[in-house]
């Protein structure tokens, strides 16, 4: 005859109910903590993609895709974890996570793919550094031909007075080079297209000297700089401002 003591049949009870624990809810709490990380790398992508360099390194299709994935994965294994649950226990916190980490995924991922079409550079953008002397035309044009080379042919100043918010524009046709200086931050947005348009078609021109030549943009809080890709990312280890490659 087997004897039991006081509160063994509930010990043995509660032991059961552990061995009986449903495999699949630890798995639905980790896949759900990874949706959410992954929904969350997508807003940061679309909002501020230049603050996380872990984030930036991949493009937002690419973080859309694997937060995607996780949900889809997430959304089967809660299924499986309600599923497989024993009668009357149909739900569990694991299984709950799964679906709230779900909704907050698609959440921040409606953010940062909204915020992306909207502004294509993010809104919450690193400052920059700016220390291009613009308010000496002559440090101005000697910082650029300490990279460029100088401008034996002189520069030219262009008429800007046609530009709204433009202060001024010189070029320097030997080392092809040009530059421009606004009245305003705001300005540079209107004309930072026009710019990469217009340098475009004056490149043109040169192609049989230009060769497989590359330019770009470097563009500072009051001013852009168009020129030779490989000397503007040696201009801006001394001026900083952000380079925007011409096509």
């Amino acid at each position: 005859m087997v004897t039991y003591h006081a509160g063994e049949d509930n010990r043995r009870s509660h032991r059961g109910m552990r061995r009986r624990a449903n495999p699949w809810n630890p798995l639905c709490a980790i896949a759900g903590i990874l949706v959410v990380l992954a929904g969350l790398a997508v807003a940061i992508r679309g909002i501020a993609p230049q603050m996380v360099p872990v984030v930036k390194d991949q493009t937002l299709t690419t973080w859309t895709i694997v937060a995607g994935v996780l949900a889809v994965l997430t959304l089967i294994l809660v299924i499986l974890a309600r599923v497989t649950a024993p009668a009357g226990r149909r739900r569990s916190g694991a299984s709950s996570w799964g679906i709230l980490a779900i909704v907050l995924a698609l959440l921040m991922m409606c953010a940062g793919l909204v915020t992306s079409n909207l502004f294509s550079e993010g809104v919450v953008k690193p400052e920059v550094r700016d220390e291009a002397p613009i308010s000496n035309t002559e440090e101005m044009q000697s910082g650029v031909e300490g990279v460029f080379g100088a401008c034996t042919t002189k520069w030219q100043s262009v008429n800007a007075s046609q530009y709204p918010g433009v202060k001024a524009i010189y070029l320097c046709k030997q080392t092809r080079v040009a530059y421009a200086i606004f009245d305003n931050t705001s300005a540079i947005g209107l004309y930072k297209a026009p710019l990469a348009t217009q340098a475009s078609k004056l490149l043109d021109q040169y192609s049989g000297e230009v060769g497989s030549t590359k330019y770009a943009m470097l563009i500072g809080k009051q001013w852009i700089l168009v020129g030779e890709q490989s000397k503007i990312e040696k201009l801006q280890h001394s001026w900083g401002g952000t380079i925007n490659t011409i096509e």
